[in-house]
């Protein structure tokens, strides 16, 4: 996203499968890694075959950062066969939602809910970081609440949350993972 008449630093939103589909796997295990530890308990089909908060965490943030890490999450060699196995089967089980749920934020004309106004208010509010971070990337995430990871050196993971949220809510968990960033080098 560039504003007119503005620097020219990239600041990137978008919508990933593979990130989501790490965050819907928590949803579904009921495996809590903060700050994706909000969600009811799950079925922990993926903690009994061995996967744990330190192994979900790598993978993570190796899909966030697209290193070691096949496009399709699932097919990434974490754990055990039987972990790979559940893995790929949910996998499948996720797809028709994930596309699903992509397409309708594709829909929307402004990101997460931001009026015109709004986007340039948040750009704004970002200049300072411009000479810390080469650049910022949000990834949306599907998440019953609004929460945000960062991954460094400069990506955030935004849960966009279940309810209606205003656009305070989001613009606050940019600002804070971006202020987060910043101090991470």
């Amino acid at each position: 996203m560039f504003l007119h008449g503005t620097t020219q630093w990239p600041f990137h939103h978008m919508i990933d499968v593979g990130a989501n589909f790490c965050i819907w796997v928590l949803t579904v295990d009921g495996l809590r890694v903060a700050p994706f530890d909000l969600h009811p308990s799950g079925d922990e089909s993926l903690q009994i075959r061995g996967l744990n908060a330190d192994m979900w965490e790598r993978w993570f943030t190796e899909t966030v950062i697209g290193q070691h890490s096949p496009a399709n999450p699932s097919l990434a060699l974490i754990g055990t066969p039987l972990l790979q196995q559940r893995l790929r089967e949910l996998w499948s089980q996720y797809l028709p939602t994930a596309q699903s749920w992509r397409n309708s934020l594709m829909h929307k004309h402004h990101p997460f809910g931001l009026s015109l106004e709004e986007s340039k208010l948040l750009w704004n509010d970002l200049l300072p970081f411009q000479t810390k971070l080469s650049s910022l990337r949000i990834f949306y995430v599907d998440y019953p609440r609004v929460v945000a990871k960062t991954v460094p050196p400069v990506s955030v993971v935004l849960g966009l949350g279940d309810e209606s949220r205003s656009s305070t809510d989001y613009r606050d968990q940019i600002l804070r993972a971006a202020r987060k960033l910043s101090r991470n080098p």
